[in-house]
């Protein structure tokens, strides 16, 4: 790639918070967003939240969410997010994430990305209680392990078999893939500046959410009503490595849901885009404590 551009900035930059996100068919026959109905009995059985959990978040197990990743419009790969049910962290019960994110054949020859992205989190979904990592971009490889310990407040990073200096933590730290469901408890009603804590093993800051205001997107043949948001990581090397000076934006649905309908990142030439093409096991309705 010219002026700097290599092919590995590609797919790094795409998602920051997470995310990272799939449709494992090709690009040019998906035109509009799709939603899958599953029997009632694997809905109900999918739905059920840790106990002790709000009832007015707005995700569920059994949530997964399906985007193309595209580079200046050309497709690059896909990627998911979901909440897988019956989560469990050391035998109590707990929000599992999961994210996994390939490029596409034509990506492949340029940098071939397979990653993939688990976290845990309490019922109450205060903070991040374990996570992993497992990185292929390329001939990069990583096996990342963030170990909490919450009774010290501090986590320690872990590569393999290599573990790194403990950090500090603040009492309501996420990862970069659970701070986006962190930040998908915050109603929003207004533009605003959300501080969150945010920590990658190596660095913990305090990040802002920025929530620049309402706007109305296409995606395929429907329009979402949308609230945008500008997160500030810099420091934080979140789910993709990360080029240097990238920006990331995000729009989520401006509804009980909250979805991350589209995410975009600036970089030196041109920008990557994470679209949704598809959701399954989203709530239908806004649900209070």
């Amino acid at each position: 790639m010219g002026g700097g551009l290599r092919g590995a900035d590609m797919v790094r930059i795409t998602l920051l918070l997470l995310i990272g996100l799939s449709t494992a068919t090709a690009w040019a026959g998906v035109h509009r967003t799709k939603t899958k109905k599953a029997g009632r009995a694997t809905a109900a059985v999918a739905s059920r939240a840790p106990k002790g959990a709000p009832r007015a978040l707005p995700f569920q197990p059994g949530e997964k969410l399906t985007y193309k990743l595209t580079w200046m419009a050309i497709p690059v790969g896909h990627a998911t997010l979901e909440v897988r049910p019956g989560g469990r962290f050391r035998g109590r019960p707990a929000w599992r994430f999961h994210m996994s994110a390939r490029t596409n054949e034509f990506a492949d020859a340029l940098y071939k990305v397979r990653d993939e992205l688990h976290s845990w989190a309490p019922p109450n979904m205060r903070r991040t209680l374990h996570h992993t990592k497992r990185q292929r971009e390329g001939s990069y490889r990583r096996n990342v392990v963030l170990h909490f310990d919450w009774r010290k407040r501090r986590v320690v990073y872990a590569n393999g078999r290599k573990a790194y200096k403990p950090r500090k933590l603040y009492r309501d730290t996420f990862d970069p893939l659970g701070l986006l469901y962190g930040f998908r408890r915050h109603r929003i009603t207004r533009p605003q500046v959300l501080v969150m804590s945010a920590t990658d093993g190596l660095k913990t800051i305090r990040a802002k959410v920025r929530v620049v205001g309402r706007e109305t997107i296409e995606v395929g043949d429907r329009r979402w009503q949308t609230w945008k948001v500008v997160p500030e990581l810099k420091d934080v090397e979140g789910i993709f490595k990360r080029s240097k000076d990238a920006e990331m934006e995000v729009w989520f649905s401006d509804d009980h849901r909250r979805l991350p309908v589209r995410l975009r990142s600036k970089v030196m030439i041109g920008s990557f885009t994470a679209t949704l093409v598809d959701h399954q096991g989203v709530r239908d309705r806004q649900q209070r404590n």
